[in-house]
């Protein structure tokens, strides 16, 4: 089975790089460069279609064309896609980062804990390998307690008020002579 790729949760903009880039633009198109950012972010190279495109900013078409005279110039437009150099380079040092905090976290935790083991014939509880001392799984109360809940539960005692078995079928015989009850 493949391993699920996640985009990176967090879109890193650089501020300062930012506000040079969008100086010279309008509210409308920099709120446009911003979503089509996002877009890219999470799903990849952005298509060549102004319908989609104009959709994925949020503006009606007619006003998706003005904007895009604006921002096509900051892209390279070929093979139906909208890319960037900087966006992919952002995007692959993200997965990088991503990628290494897994592996970090790998191997914290294979320090930590160690590799997993077979519950050894001593281990009454069954616990992983490399479990802490004082973990409840190591616990002797917690394992005695885990033991009495293995055991079945005992069947209560009839009482005196139970309704025994034997008589059920007196009972629905006078039910049914009085009127009462389900058989009527």
């Amino acid at each position: 089975m493949a391993a699920k790729i996640t985009p990176p949760v967090r879109l890193m903009l650089d501020i300062e790089a930012w506000k040079d880039e969008t100086q010279l633009m309008t509210a409308a198109e920099r709120g446009a460069l911003l979503a089509l950012k996002m877009f890219f972010w999470r799903t990849g190279p952005l298509p060549d279609d102004d319908a989609v495109l104009a959709r994925i900013v949020g503006m009606e078409v007619k006003d998706w064309r003005k904007t895009r005279k604006a921002l096509e110039p900051q892209f390279i437009v070929k093979c139906g896609e909208w890319l960037r150099e900087d966006w992919n380079t952002e995007l692959e040092e993200a997965y990088a980062a991503v990628n290494r905090a897994k592996e970090l976290s790998r191997r914290g935790n294979a320090a930590r804990w160690g590799r997993r083991r077979e519950p050894a014939e001593s281990d009454p509880a069954g616990s992983p390998a490399g479990s802490p001392a004082g973990s409840p799984a190591r616990d002797p109360k917690y394992i005695q307690r885990a033991q009495r809940a293995e055991t079945p539960p005992k069947t209560p005692k009839p009482r005196a008020n139970d309704v025994q078995p034997e008589f059920m079928g007196d009972v629905d015989l006078a039910e049914r002579a009085l009127g009462i009850g389900g058989a009527a």
